[in-house]
Protein backbone atom coordinates (compact mmCIF):
# COMPACT_ATOMS: atom_id res chain seq x y z
CA UNK A 1 0.00 0.00 0.00
CA UNK A 2 1.93 3.46 -0.91
CA UNK A 3 2.59 5.79 1.70
CA UNK A 4 -0.74 8.34 2.32
CA UNK A 5 1.25 11.05 3.59
CA UNK A 6 3.71 13.78 1.85
CA UNK A 7 5.78 16.38 2.51
CA UNK A 8 5.04 19.73 0.14
CA UNK A 9 7.77 21.85 -0.04
CA UNK A 10 6.50 25.23 -1.94
CA UNK A 11 8.81 28.14 -3.49
CA UNK A 12 5.71 30.18 -2.04
CA UNK A 13 2.51 30.25 0.14
CA UNK A 14 0.02 28.85 -2.34
CA UNK A 15 -3.35 30.44 -1.49
CA UNK A 16 -4.69 32.73 -3.06
CA UNK A 17 -4.36 30.74 -6.26
CA UNK A 18 -3.90 33.18 -8.61
CA UNK A 19 -0.77 32.55 -10.70
CA UNK A 20 1.49 30.28 -12.65
CA UNK A 21 3.25 27.61 -10.30
CA UNK A 22 1.17 28.87 -7.40
CA UNK A 23 -2.41 27.74 -9.19
CA UNK A 24 -0.75 24.34 -9.90
CA UNK A 25 0.55 23.56 -6.74
CA UNK A 26 -2.47 24.93 -4.42
CA UNK A 27 -4.86 22.63 -6.91
CA UNK A 28 -2.69 19.88 -6.82
CA UNK A 29 -2.66 19.56 -3.03
CA UNK A 30 -6.38 19.89 -3.50
CA UNK A 31 -6.30 17.00 -5.97
CA UNK A 32 -4.61 14.46 -3.72
CA UNK A 33 -6.27 15.07 -0.53
CA UNK A 34 -9.14 13.97 -2.41
CA UNK A 35 -7.68 10.99 -2.98
CA UNK A 36 -6.80 10.31 0.42
CA UNK A 37 -2.84 11.60 0.81
CA UNK A 38 -2.49 13.71 3.94
CA UNK A 39 0.02 16.95 2.75
CA UNK A 40 2.90 18.02 4.97
CA UNK A 41 2.92 21.72 3.81
CA UNK A 42 6.41 23.60 3.83
CA UNK A 43 6.14 27.14 2.24
CA UNK A 44 8.54 30.00 2.26
CA UNK A 45 6.86 33.48 2.97
CA UNK A 46 7.52 36.46 1.04
CA UNK A 47 4.32 39.12 0.22
CA UNK A 48 1.71 36.57 1.29
CA UNK A 49 0.06 35.73 4.81
CA UNK A 50 0.04 32.28 6.30
CA UNK A 51 -3.10 31.10 5.67
CA UNK A 52 -6.59 29.28 6.99
CA UNK A 53 -7.45 27.81 3.78
CA UNK A 54 -4.49 25.91 3.21
CA UNK A 55 -4.16 24.65 7.08
CA UNK A 56 -8.08 23.46 6.60
CA UNK A 57 -6.70 21.51 3.17
CA UNK A 58 -3.56 20.14 4.85
CA UNK A 59 -2.35 17.86 7.54
CA UNK A 60 0.05 20.04 8.48
CA UNK A 61 1.60 23.30 7.34
CA UNK A 62 5.04 24.66 8.07
CA UNK A 63 5.99 28.45 7.49
CA UNK A 64 9.47 29.53 6.83
CA UNK A 65 10.64 33.48 6.08
CA UNK A 66 12.27 33.70 2.66
CA UNK A 67 16.12 35.52 3.17
CA UNK A 68 17.24 38.28 0.74
CA UNK A 69 20.16 40.37 0.71
CA UNK A 70 22.80 41.18 -1.67
CA UNK A 71 25.26 38.47 -0.12
CA UNK A 72 22.86 36.02 -2.02
CA UNK A 73 23.45 37.91 -5.27
CA UNK A 74 26.73 36.91 -5.16
CA UNK A 75 26.29 33.31 -4.17
CA UNK A 76 27.74 30.65 -7.03
CA UNK A 77 24.79 29.14 -6.08
CA UNK A 78 20.87 30.05 -7.73
CA UNK A 79 19.70 32.58 -5.87
CA UNK A 80 16.08 31.46 -6.30
CA UNK A 81 17.31 28.62 -4.17
CA UNK A 82 19.61 29.66 -1.27
CA UNK A 83 17.20 31.94 -0.43
CA UNK A 84 14.49 29.41 0.35
CA UNK A 85 16.35 27.62 3.35
CA UNK A 86 15.50 27.73 7.21
CA UNK A 87 17.45 26.38 9.93
CA UNK A 88 13.92 24.60 11.32
CA UNK A 89 13.37 22.37 8.20
CA UNK A 90 15.22 19.73 8.62
CA UNK A 91 13.47 19.46 12.66
CA UNK A 92 10.21 19.17 10.43
CA UNK A 93 11.34 17.37 6.97
CA UNK A 94 13.46 14.60 8.15
CA UNK A 95 11.93 12.85 11.28
CA UNK A 96 9.79 10.65 9.39
CA UNK A 97 10.17 8.23 6.22
CA UNK A 98 7.62 9.69 3.98
CA UNK A 99 8.34 10.77 0.48
CA UNK A 100 9.18 14.75 -0.36
CA UNK A 101 7.65 16.80 -3.25
CA UNK A 102 9.96 19.64 -4.42
CA UNK A 103 8.05 22.58 -6.41
CA UNK A 104 10.50 23.65 -8.91
CA UNK A 105 14.34 23.93 -8.62
CA UNK A 106 13.70 26.56 -6.05
CA UNK A 107 12.47 25.09 -2.80
CA UNK A 108 15.55 22.26 -3.75
CA UNK A 109 17.84 23.29 -0.49
CA UNK A 110 17.25 20.37 1.43
CA UNK A 111 17.31 17.65 -1.53
CA UNK A 112 20.90 16.00 -0.28
CA UNK A 113 19.91 15.88 2.94
CA UNK A 114 16.75 14.24 1.97
CA UNK A 115 18.70 11.96 0.02
CA UNK A 116 20.62 10.97 2.92
CA UNK A 117 17.99 10.15 4.97
CA UNK A 118 16.67 7.80 2.18
CA UNK A 119 13.47 9.53 1.34
CA UNK A 120 11.60 8.92 -2.13
CA UNK A 121 12.23 12.19 -4.16
CA UNK A 122 9.71 13.89 -6.65
CA UNK A 123 10.44 17.59 -8.01
CA UNK A 124 8.14 18.96 -9.77
CA UNK A 125 9.08 20.86 -12.87
CA UNK A 126 7.47 24.41 -13.47
CA UNK A 127 10.25 25.34 -16.11
CA UNK A 128 13.17 24.44 -17.62
CA UNK A 129 14.42 27.06 -15.25
CA UNK A 130 17.58 28.19 -16.70
CA UNK A 131 15.60 28.65 -20.40
CA UNK A 132 13.09 30.18 -18.69
CA UNK A 133 15.11 32.98 -16.50
CA UNK A 134 17.54 33.23 -20.16
CA UNK A 135 13.47 34.46 -21.98
CA UNK A 136 12.56 36.42 -19.07
CA UNK A 137 15.50 38.23 -19.15
CA UNK A 138 15.10 39.39 -23.03
CA UNK A 139 11.76 40.82 -22.37
CA UNK A 140 12.81 42.92 -18.99
CA UNK A 141 13.28 46.49 -19.86
CA UNK A 142 15.40 47.17 -16.45
CA UNK A 143 19.39 46.80 -17.21
CA UNK A 144 19.69 45.80 -13.37
CA UNK A 145 17.02 42.89 -14.03
CA UNK A 146 18.25 42.05 -16.55
CA UNK A 147 21.85 41.13 -15.41
CA UNK A 148 20.38 39.72 -12.37
CA UNK A 149 18.14 37.22 -14.70
CA UNK A 150 20.95 36.22 -16.99
CA UNK A 151 23.39 35.28 -14.11
CA UNK A 152 20.41 33.16 -12.47
CA UNK A 153 20.24 31.47 -15.71
CA UNK A 154 24.06 30.37 -15.99
CA UNK A 155 23.72 29.72 -12.46
CA UNK A 156 20.44 27.40 -12.73
CA UNK A 157 22.08 25.39 -15.49
CA UNK A 158 25.11 24.03 -13.18
CA UNK A 159 22.45 23.73 -10.29
CA UNK A 160 20.14 21.72 -12.41
CA UNK A 161 22.38 18.63 -11.91
CA UNK A 162 20.99 18.16 -9.10
CA UNK A 163 18.12 16.40 -10.48
CA UNK A 164 20.13 13.58 -10.78
CA UNK A 165 19.81 12.71 -7.14
CA UNK A 166 15.72 12.78 -7.25
CA UNK A 167 13.35 9.62 -7.76
CA UNK A 168 11.08 11.35 -10.20
CA UNK A 169 10.61 14.47 -12.11
CA UNK A 170 7.08 15.23 -13.00
CA UNK A 171 7.30 17.46 -16.06
CA UNK A 172 4.44 20.14 -16.77
CA UNK A 173 4.85 19.96 -20.79
CA UNK A 174 5.49 16.59 -23.03
CA UNK A 175 8.37 18.60 -24.54
CA UNK A 176 10.12 19.67 -21.57
CA UNK A 177 9.62 15.65 -20.26
CA UNK A 178 12.06 14.97 -23.16
CA UNK A 179 14.58 16.79 -22.34
CA UNK A 180 14.80 15.66 -18.52
CA UNK A 181 14.22 11.69 -19.73
CA UNK A 182 17.20 12.58 -22.38
CA UNK A 183 19.17 14.48 -19.23
CA UNK A 184 18.36 12.05 -15.77
CA UNK A 185 15.89 9.50 -17.30
CA UNK A 186 13.58 9.65 -14.82
CA UNK A 187 10.91 12.12 -16.02
CA UNK A 188 6.74 11.48 -16.63
CA UNK A 189 4.70 13.92 -17.83
CA UNK A 190 2.00 15.74 -15.29
CA UNK A 191 -0.18 18.25 -16.93
CA UNK A 192 -0.92 21.32 -14.55
CA UNK A 193 -3.05 21.25 -12.06
CA UNK A 194 -5.94 23.62 -12.62
CA UNK A 195 -9.55 24.64 -11.55
CA UNK A 196 -11.75 23.42 -13.87
CA UNK A 197 -13.87 20.28 -13.43
CA UNK A 198 -15.49 19.68 -16.81
CA UNK A 199 -15.33 22.07 -20.00
CA UNK A 200 -17.95 24.85 -19.41
CA UNK A 201 -17.53 26.58 -22.62
CA UNK A 202 -20.32 28.50 -24.72
CA UNK A 203 -21.80 27.70 -28.48
CA UNK A 204 -22.44 30.46 -30.37
CA UNK A 205 -20.64 34.27 -31.03
CA UNK A 206 -19.11 36.80 -28.57
CA UNK A 207 -18.21 40.62 -30.76
CA UNK A 208 -14.33 40.84 -28.87
CA UNK A 209 -11.37 39.37 -28.54
CA UNK A 210 -9.57 38.75 -25.24
CA UNK A 211 -6.04 38.66 -24.42
CA UNK A 212 -5.38 38.09 -20.43
CA UNK A 213 -2.44 37.46 -18.28
CA UNK A 214 -0.46 38.45 -14.93
CA UNK A 215 0.54 42.05 -16.75
CA UNK A 216 2.70 43.21 -14.00
CA UNK A 217 5.00 40.47 -15.71
CA UNK A 218 7.25 41.87 -18.79
CA UNK A 219 6.64 38.92 -20.24
CA UNK A 220 3.00 39.13 -20.68
CA UNK A 221 3.01 43.04 -21.16
CA UNK A 222 5.79 43.59 -23.49
CA UNK A 223 4.38 40.47 -26.14
CA UNK A 224 0.84 42.39 -25.87
CA UNK A 225 2.29 45.57 -26.54
CA UNK A 226 4.36 44.15 -29.78
CA UNK A 227 1.32 42.33 -30.45
CA UNK A 228 -0.93 45.82 -30.53
CA UNK A 229 1.88 47.73 -32.80
CA UNK A 230 2.24 44.99 -35.30
CA UNK A 231 -0.86 43.61 -35.59
CA UNK A 232 -3.92 44.55 -33.63
CA UNK A 233 -3.48 48.74 -34.57
CA UNK A 234 -4.37 47.36 -37.79
CA UNK A 235 -7.85 45.36 -36.71
CA UNK A 236 -10.93 46.75 -35.90
CA UNK A 237 -12.43 44.19 -33.98
CA UNK A 238 -12.56 45.25 -30.33
CA UNK A 239 -10.47 43.41 -28.20
CA UNK A 240 -9.94 42.94 -24.02
CA UNK A 241 -6.42 43.61 -22.66
CA UNK A 242 -7.04 41.94 -19.15
CA UNK A 243 -4.70 40.94 -16.18
CA UNK A 244 -3.26 41.99 -12.82
CA UNK A 245 -0.87 44.99 -12.11
CA UNK A 246 -0.80 46.66 -15.76
CA UNK A 247 1.80 49.27 -15.34
CA UNK A 248 1.07 53.11 -15.75
CA UNK A 249 3.31 52.93 -19.00
CA UNK A 250 1.64 50.05 -20.75
CA UNK A 251 -1.97 51.57 -19.71
CA UNK A 252 -0.96 54.90 -22.13
CA UNK A 253 0.55 53.06 -24.84
CA UNK A 254 -2.51 51.16 -25.04
CA UNK A 255 -4.96 54.28 -24.75
CA UNK A 256 -3.17 54.89 -28.08
CA UNK A 257 -5.49 52.51 -29.32
CA UNK A 258 -9.57 53.33 -29.44
CA UNK A 259 -10.55 49.37 -29.75
CA UNK A 260 -8.73 48.00 -27.45
CA UNK A 261 -9.90 48.26 -23.38
CA UNK A 262 -7.87 47.24 -20.53
CA UNK A 263 -9.31 45.82 -17.60
CA UNK A 264 -7.21 45.98 -14.51
CA UNK A 265 -7.35 43.44 -12.06
CA UNK A 266 -10.38 41.78 -12.50
CA UNK A 267 -11.64 39.03 -9.67
CA UNK A 268 -11.76 35.42 -10.76
CA UNK A 269 -15.72 35.50 -11.52
CA UNK A 270 -14.73 38.87 -13.82
CA UNK A 271 -12.32 36.85 -15.34
CA UNK A 272 -14.05 33.97 -16.09
CA UNK A 273 -17.00 36.09 -17.63
CA UNK A 274 -14.49 37.82 -19.79
CA UNK A 275 -13.16 34.61 -20.85
CA UNK A 276 -16.73 32.64 -21.32
CA UNK A 277 -18.02 35.69 -23.36
CA UNK A 278 -15.05 36.20 -25.97
CA UNK A 279 -15.45 35.27 -29.54
CA UNK A 280 -11.77 34.67 -29.75
CA UNK A 281 -8.63 34.15 -26.78
CA UNK A 282 -5.60 35.42 -27.70
CA UNK A 283 -2.88 33.11 -26.54
CA UNK A 284 0.82 34.31 -27.96
CA UNK A 285 4.16 34.08 -26.21
CA UNK A 286 7.57 34.80 -26.97
CA UNK A 287 8.37 31.20 -25.37
CA UNK A 288 7.38 27.81 -24.77
CA UNK A 289 8.70 27.09 -21.75
CA UNK A 290 6.15 24.93 -19.37
CA UNK A 291 2.40 25.11 -20.09
CA UNK A 292 1.24 28.08 -20.30
CA UNK A 293 -2.70 27.82 -17.60
CA UNK A 294 -3.90 30.39 -19.53
CA UNK A 295 -3.99 28.06 -22.52
CA UNK A 296 -6.06 25.73 -20.23
CA UNK A 297 -8.69 28.04 -18.54
CA UNK A 298 -9.23 29.32 -22.36
CA UNK A 299 -9.53 25.81 -23.76
CA UNK A 300 -12.25 24.73 -20.33
CA UNK A 301 -13.92 27.91 -20.53
CA UNK A 302 -14.11 30.00 -23.73
CA UNK A 303 -14.85 29.72 -27.61
CA UNK A 304 -12.23 29.61 -30.18
CA UNK A 305 -8.79 30.00 -29.03
CA UNK A 306 -6.09 31.72 -30.97
CA UNK A 307 -2.83 30.97 -30.67
CA UNK A 308 1.26 30.88 -32.06
CA UNK A 309 3.31 27.79 -31.94
CA UNK A 310 5.22 28.49 -28.96
CA UNK A 311 2.12 28.69 -27.02
CA UNK A 312 1.41 24.96 -27.82
CA UNK A 313 4.56 23.96 -27.92
CA UNK A 314 4.99 20.07 -26.08
CA UNK A 315 0.78 20.47 -24.72
CA UNK A 316 -0.50 17.51 -27.78
CA UNK A 317 -3.50 20.51 -27.31
CA UNK A 318 -2.85 22.09 -30.60
CA UNK A 319 -5.79 20.47 -32.68
CA UNK A 320 -7.97 22.45 -30.49
CA UNK A 321 -6.55 25.72 -31.20
CA UNK A 322 -6.27 27.59 -34.64
CA UNK A 323 -2.39 28.51 -34.83
CA UNK A 324 -0.90 31.28 -36.27
CA UNK A 325 2.83 32.88 -36.18
CA UNK A 326 2.68 35.67 -38.47
CA UNK A 327 0.91 39.39 -38.86
CA UNK A 328 -0.88 38.17 -41.81
CA UNK A 329 -1.67 34.69 -40.44
CA UNK A 330 -2.76 36.34 -37.60
CA UNK A 331 -5.24 39.12 -38.92
CA UNK A 332 -6.82 36.23 -41.67
CA UNK A 333 -7.47 33.78 -38.53
CA UNK A 334 -9.25 36.97 -36.68
CA UNK A 335 -11.60 37.72 -39.38
CA UNK A 336 -12.41 34.27 -39.95
CA UNK A 337 -13.16 33.71 -36.61
CA UNK A 338 -14.89 36.46 -35.35
CA UNK A 339 -17.29 35.52 -38.30
CA UNK A 340 -17.34 31.82 -37.11
CA UNK A 341 -19.91 30.91 -34.19
CA UNK A 342 -18.35 28.02 -31.88
CA UNK A 343 -19.99 24.95 -32.00
CA UNK A 344 -20.99 21.91 -29.94
CA UNK A 345 -18.80 19.76 -31.86
CA UNK A 346 -16.27 22.02 -30.87
CA UNK A 347 -17.34 21.56 -27.67
CA UNK A 348 -17.45 17.42 -27.64
CA UNK A 349 -13.92 17.68 -28.90
CA UNK A 350 -12.17 19.92 -25.91
CA UNK A 351 -14.44 17.56 -23.80
CA UNK A 352 -12.66 14.49 -24.81
CA UNK A 353 -9.09 15.86 -25.66
CA UNK A 354 -9.13 17.43 -22.45
CA UNK A 355 -9.44 14.39 -19.90
CA UNK A 356 -5.63 13.50 -20.29
CA UNK A 357 -5.28 17.04 -17.63
CA UNK A 358 -8.08 15.53 -15.05
CA UNK A 359 -7.07 16.52 -11.71
CA UNK A 360 -7.71 13.37 -10.22
CA UNK A 361 -6.20 11.30 -13.00
CA UNK A 362 -2.67 13.66 -12.17
CA UNK A 363 -3.08 13.00 -8.19
CA UNK A 364 -3.51 9.18 -8.88
CA UNK A 365 -0.23 9.55 -11.51
CA UNK A 366 1.89 11.21 -8.05
CA UNK A 367 0.10 8.19 -6.02
CA UNK A 368 1.85 5.43 -7.99
CA UNK A 369 4.96 7.48 -8.05
CA UNK A 370 5.06 8.02 -3.99
CA UNK A 371 5.78 4.04 -3.86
Amino acid sequence: MPSRYLHIIAFNIPYPANYGGIIDIYYKIAALKQIGIHIILHCFEYGRQPSKELEDLCFKVYYYPRKSGLRYFLSSNPYIVITRCAKSMPKNLLGDSFPVLFEGLHSTSMMERCVKANKKILVRAHNIEHTYYLALSKSEPSLHRKVFLRSESLKLKRYEKILHQSDHILGISKHETEYFIDRYGHSVFIPPFHRFEEVSSLSGSGDYILFHGNLGVPENSEEFLRLAERVLSGISHPIVVAGKNPSERFKKKIARYPHIRVVANPSDPELDTLIQNAQINLLHTSQSTGIKLKLIYSLYAGRHCLANSHMVRGTGLDPLCTLADTKESLIQAIDSLMETPFSEEQIRNRKKALKDFSNRASAEKILRLMG
